[in-house]
């Protein structure tokens, strides 16, 4: 089933057993979520979002709006909330 633990350094970690998802909370904010399919999201504090896709392409969500993908190859796509 699911479970909670504490951890010394008062990281608190949270398993899913269904989902099979992992979501640990640090002290000062950040949450990390990693999922079964090797998928891992990373929120920090300030409320940028770095998503680490299977195939290793990182997305990170701006609280601004604007978006950046950075590709396995290394091609970068940077998107802005107004479009360009």
């Amino acid at each position: 089933g699911d479970f909670k633990q504490i951890m010394p350094d008062q990281r608190v970690m949270y398993y899913y057993a269904e989902t099979q998802t992992t979501h640990t909370t640090y002290p000062d904010g950040l949450e990390i979520i990693q999922f079964s399919n090797n998928q891992t999201e990373k929120h920090y504090p300030n409320g940028t979002k770095e998503i680490t896709f299977p195939d290793q392409t990182i997305k990170y969500l701006f609280p601004n709006g604007n978006e950046e993908s950075i590709f396995p190859d290394g091609t970068v796509l940077r998107a802005e909330k107004n479009g360009n």
